[in-house]
């Protein structure tokens, strides 16, 4: 397996997947590392993403990745030097339907044969992890105790100053503006705003931007940029912080109690693509009925403030990850529809593989970039 020689390593992209990449390749003692950011560091995508960690997917390289990542913001401290509180409260997926029901159980399975602590819940065992839960109407739930959150952008803050103390040069406030490319077609470098910079590979994860930047290098990526907004909710005597992330797949509502009060989101979906990150706030209503519904005493819940961030979507909400195979010396980590933070540590540390020519510790084959090419791709109408 062949692997850098030496060159330039150039990420665009100084996310949460850009700051993994660049700490695991210095942590490799790999100093040519440099990352480009449009922006600030952390400040884009990463900055408005809830900090959900779970390992309940139904794909097993997600849920393969998380339970990695696990580990590693288990002991994030030990790894970066600096601090993080991963708050493991555990993830409750409320399931509706017989359907729902065998999915489940299938995703349940497949995730234990990788030491993920998952179980399902009969609706009578619902109450003894939430005990507000209305399960009258439910067939059942999954449950893993040690899906959590963390914040993604002391995340990020920790993995960039462990990066940058490994040997890596960030630059902020610059923008990647193309490729340079031999006769051969390599790729040899980016070209920026503030001039070129020279590159044995260049990795592209910009977070929503993928398909711009992409289409700017002449490398169409299959990934569209969704508003996903949450809102905050005040404190109230019953919602303590140990209670799971609550996702009611019937709706996709969800609410995520933290220190002080929660966050509740998950009914916009079907937001079209687009950059608009204005807070929709006729959400609300539908959204509190939801969650009223399922959880009685949210019917008080009051709604203090509103955000919203953009998630990049892929065809089948899996990342592409990996080299352009077209292109030599160019690869890209983007479309993580909404997993990138949970996700982030893996990816990070199997793309530095990879790129050192080192086997990675989770096959991301299922992930490569060119999977699309020249076949349809049918999405689920909700993937977990």
């Amino acid at each position: 397996m062949s692997g850098l020689h030496g060159g330039p390593v150039v990420i665009v992209g100084g996310g949460v997947i850009g700051m993994a990449l660049a700490y695991h390749l210095t942590r490799h003692g790999y100093r040519e590392v440099t990352v480009v950011e449009r922006g600030r560091v952390g400040e884009g995508a990463t900055a408005r993403a809830t900090g959900g960690i779970r390992q309940q997917f139904t794909a097993a390289v997600n849920a393969r990745l998380v339970r990695r990542s696990v580990d590693f913001f288990s002991a994030f401290a030990e790894h970066t030097g600096a601090p993080l509180t991963f708050r493991q409260h555990g993830y409750l997926f409320l399931l509706s339907d017989q359907a729902q029901l065998a999915a489940f159980r299938d995703a349940v399975a497949m995730q234990n044969q990788w030491d993920i602590p998952s179980r399902m819940l009969r609706p009578d065992e619902i109450t003894e992890v939430f005990p507000q839960v209305r399960t009258g109407d439910l067939a059942g739930a999954s449950y893993c105790p040690t899906d959590g959150s963390a914040s993604p952008t002391d995340a990020t803050a920790g993995l960039f100053r462990a990066a940058r103390a490994g040997g890596a040069t960030v630059y902020e406030q610059r923008t990647a503006t193309g490729l340079r490319r031999d006769r051969a077609g390599q790729v040899t470098g980016v070209e920026t705003d503030a001039g070129a910079l020279p590159a044995e590979a260049v990795v592209l994860a910009p977070g929503p931007w993928a398909a711009e930047l992409g289409a700017r290098v002449g490398v169409p990526l299959p990934v569209t940029p969704h508003r996903r907004q949450a809102f905050a909710i005040a404190p109230a005597r019953w919602l303590h912080p140990s209670l799971p992330f609550t996702v009611d797949l019937s709706t996709g509502s969800y609410l995520h109690p933290e220190g002080a009060g929660g966050v509740i989101g998950g009914n916009d979906r079907a937001t079209p693509p687009g950059t608009d990150t204005t807070v929709d706030w006729q959400l609300v209503e539908s959204l509190a009925a939801a969650l009223s519904h399922r959880i009685p005493p949210m019917a008080d819940a009051q709604v203090v403030r509103g955000w919203a961030g953009l998630r990049e979507m892929s065809p089948d909400d899996l990342a592409l990850v990996g080299p352009i195979p077209h292109l030599p010396g160019l690869w890209v980590a983007v479309g993580f529809s909404g997993h990138g933070f949970m996700q982030a540590p893996a990816v990070g540390e199997c793309l530095a593989a990879q790129l050192l020519g080192e086997p990675s510790p989770v096959d991301l084959t299922p992930l490569r970039p060119d999977r699309f090419d020249g076949s349809p791709v049918t999405a689920e109408a909700v993937r977990f």
